[in-house]
């Protein structure tokens, strides 16, 4: 009994590793991205339904959640660089939202212009990638 799980052990640990293709890969990413858009649209909008505070904070929560969906991904070899900076770009963005939510008023200006440079670097990004499902609305 003992021998037969150390044979198949052995025949698990020796098999090759799932390849994912560029194609698989892309539709995974932009199924994390429609998922995050979603979220991102139900959300109520600043000031009539909700704070910019909470609003910011939400936004970075969803943007955190992507991140993490997206770095589960499997990548092909020939798209990790553009995913690192997918990634990057997706923390970054959580991260400036999560400022905006305790910034004073004479920081919100800077902080958006920093959101929409994000978001255009992103949507560069992502039409370069074949990832248009990717995108974020214009700034």
């Amino acid at each position: 009994m003992v021998l037969i799980a150390a044979i198949a052990l052995a025949a698990a640990c020796s098999s090759e590793p799932i390849t994912v293709t560029t194609a698989d890969y892309l539709e995974a990413l932009e199924s994390v991205c429609a998922q995050t858009s979603v979220t991102l649209d139900a959300l109520p909008r600043p000031p009539e339904q909700i704070t910019v505070a909470e609003f910011a904070t939400s936004a970075a929560s969803a943007l955190d959640n992507e991140s993490s969906r997206a770095r589960a991904l499997a990548v092909p070899a020939d798209a990790a660089e553009d995913h690192r900076a997918f990634i990057r770009n997706t923390d970054e963005q959580a991260a400036a939202w999560r400022s905006i939510a305790t910034a004073s008023d004479d920081q919100l200006d800077e902080l958006t212009v920093r959101i929409g440079e994000l978001i255009r670097g992103r949507n560069d990004l992502v039409d370069e990638m074949g990832a248009p499902g990717c995108r974020r609305g214009e700034v």
